[in-house]
């Protein structure tokens, strides 16, 4: 798989001092809303499938290219899966119950 090596952009590793004009919720909600408008701009050229592989790949890269340690990119990876397992369990729970 073509990951575009070549276009990747170089990032900072994140300082845990880091302060941006927005806070947290305010930059993952920006952060989204871009996604979603980029999903909406390739969605006639590129399969549902083919997107989330890309988002991945690019996620992933990310993660492991500006975290502190591969350790703090694994976790910063798995806890957010965890978060939507648990999300998800709680929902069958209350679906059942």
């Amino acid at each position: 798989m073509n990951q575009g090596s070549k276009n990747k952009t170089k990032l900072k590793v994140v300082k845990l001092d880091d302060k941006r004009p927005l806070g947290d919720d305010e930059q993952i909600n920006l952060v989204t809303k871009k996604m979603y408008d980029l999903f909406d701009d390739i969605q006639d050229k590129v399969t549902i499938p083919n997107t989330i592989i890309a988002v991945q790949l690019l996620v992933t890269d990310l993660a492991f290219d500006t975290a502190p340690s591969n350790t703090v990119a694994s976790s910063m990876l798995l806890d957010i899966i965890n978060h939507r397992l648990k999300i998800e369990v709680e929902e069958e729970y209350k679906d059942e119950g």
